[in-house]
């Protein structure tokens, strides 16, 4: 080919402009970036790729696994422990996440009680202290449907859930389920 093949006929300002093409690396780097990013988008936007959040959380909810470990070689698992975990920000945030991957579809977006009880008023069937919500969670209720979490969440997951299931109390969700159990007072608990 010669160089006035490669010449475009038009003319701008006394300027002529060649016909170069593109690198055929640089086409493969541009094609490939769209395919990569078709790809992105159907996998994390749309499919069951994690976002950033979701690692954080499930990464967060490993270190409380193991400060939790650490705080279990300290002595057993009372009321003050878990209540202490409430007062974590970032963890209840991650506990948070993990009440809407597990929880939710039984008792509600906002723990305002569906198959499962209302969570945030009053009255609980099987107790409402931190340590009773652990062996809620740890041991279920399969009399009633709810599954034994303890072989499926590690301990510290479950302790943050636990926590956070207690910062829910009095939330007053849209719609909330009629009350079920007793009456729990935790001024009378103590």
């Amino acid at each position: 080919m010669s160089e006035t093949d490669k010449v475009f006929e038009h003319e701008y300002d006394g300027i002529r402009e060649y016909d170069n093409p593109l690198p055929g690396w640089w086409l493969f780097l541009f094609w490939a970036t769209i395919l990569f990013s078709a790809w992105y988008l159907v996998y994390y936007q749309m499919g069951h790729g994690e976002t950033v959040q979701q690692q954080y959380d499930r990464e967060m909810l490993a270190l409380y696994d193991l400060q939790t470990k650490q705080l279990l070689k300290l002595g057993p698992i009372d009321d003050e422990m878990i209540a202490g975990f409430s007062g974590k920000s970032d963890m209840m945030a991650s506990a948070k996440g993990l009440f809407a991957q597990r929880c939710a579809v039984c008792h509600g977006q906002y723990a305002q009680g569906n198959i499962g009880p209302n969570l945030t008023d009053d009255y609980w069937l099987y107790g409402g202290t931190p340590t009773q919500i652990y062996h809620t969670i740890t041991e279920g209720v399969p009399a009633k449907g709810m599954i034994s979490w303890k072989t499926q969440l590690p301990t510290g997951q479950i302790l943050a859930l636990s926590a956070y299931v207690g910062t829910l109390h009095g939330s007053n969700p849209q719609s909330p389920k009629a009350p079920q159990g007793e009456l729990f007072k935790p001024e009378s608990a103590k």
